[in-house]
């Protein structure tokens, strides 16, 4: 019994030893799992970094050069791509003055192969005025939260080579240039062109009082009051009887003409849309204004003859056609306003 148990022991004590062995390597695995990942998080973290380029290192005294700064990102592996970029002011050292700052803009450098690849940009003019070798500091971003700096650069500033070697020559005399008469228009052009305007303005202010004066007196024109309506209508049925129409043969155009007329002015006399009604409408109409029941039924008689030769092709004899005439003119002579009529109105 006793060496049973022994070895049951031993087997325990092996089995746990390969358990941890187990655990160990499982862990290991996983640690080797996760190092490319954290690399790659490392490596696009490393990525966004600003970048600094120097047009050129070499400048005489007063000369520019150009600094290009760059900050390359991308916006599809889940960063927003936050850029905070420094501020610069007149100058950045002692010695190098800043002449001119683009500002950032925002480009694709690959839009067509890589549309999610961004490029913020800024070029930052310097000069200097003193020769020597000057550093260009480096410029502090903070990117995504993280705070990182380009490289410094040095620019040498030389001077104007002087050939001490030959004499020393005086000062040249004052040149005068010849001074013509189209340089003074060319000074005092704008004068002259409001001295221009000026003369002409007035110029043509004299004219015109000349002429005003010399205007003979205006003749006042009366306007002829208007015609009352039942003239207008008498003259117009009067003016179509003499184009003796249904004579030739123009029933129609007849027929329709002393209709209009008429209904034009019932229209404006007794203030109902004789126009734009039939012929039953317009009658049903004038019920409720001062025409006669008798005058009524004579109107209704005439547009009915004549709705017959518009709209049934009906041909009226000559008689009939002279009574359509008659019957209007004394329509409207029977209706004309009195005075006592335009008062009540």
């Amino acid at each position: 019994m006793l060496k049973r148990s022994k070895v049951s022991g031993w087997q325990v004590a092996v089995g746990g030893c390969r358990l941890s062995m187990l655990r160990s390597r499982s862990l290991a695995a996983l640690g080797l799992s996760l190092v490319p990942l954290l690399l790659t998080f490392s490596a696009f973290a490393q990525d966004i970094k600003p970048e600094m380029e120097l047009d050129k290192d070499l400048i005489l005294i007063g000369q520019q050069a150009n600094i290009d700064l760059s900050v390359t990102y991308r916006v599809d592996q889940g960063q927003q791509g936050s850029v905070q970029w420094p501020a610069v002011g007149d100058t950045l050292t002692q010695h190098l003055e800043v002449v001119h700052d683009s500002g950032v803009d925002t480009i694709l450098p690959n839009k067509e192969n890589d549309p999610y690849l961004f490029k913020q940009t800024r070029t930052i003019t310097i000069t200097s005025w003193d020769s020597g070798y000057w550093a260009v500091p480096p410029f502090r971003f903070v990117i995504n939260g993280d705070t990182t700096e380009t490289e410094a650069m040095l620019i040498t500033v030389n001077t104007v080579q002087v050939d001490t070697a030959g004499a020393i020559k005086d000062i040249k005399e004052i040149y005068e240039v010849p001074y013509s008469w189209k340089d003074w228009l060319r000074e005092n052009w704008p004068w002259v062109a409001g001295g221009a305007a000026a003369l002409a303005a007035l110029t043509t202010f004299v004219i015109w009082l000349v002429r005003r004066k010399r205007k003979p007196g205006q003749v006042k024109t009366t306007v002829e009051p208007e015609k009352p309506a039942h003239v207008r209508a008498l003259l117009a049925l009067d003016h179509l009887d003499k184009k003796k129409l249904w004579q030739q043969g123009f029933v129609k155009d007849y027929q329709s003409g002393v209709t209009d007329i008429l209904r034009g002015y019932i229209e404006e006399r007794f203030g109902v849309p004789a126009m734009e009604s039939t012929t039953d409408e317009l009658i049903a109409a004038l019920r409720l204004s001062s025409m006669s029941a008798a005058q009524r039924e004579q109107l209704a008689n005439l547009l009915r003859m004549a709705d017959m030769v518009k709209f049934a092709k009906w041909t009226p004899l000559p008689t009939e056609n002279e009574q359509l005439m008659i019957g209007a003119v004394k329509l409207v002579q029977q209706t004309t306003e009195t005075p006592s009529d335009a008062q009540r109105s």
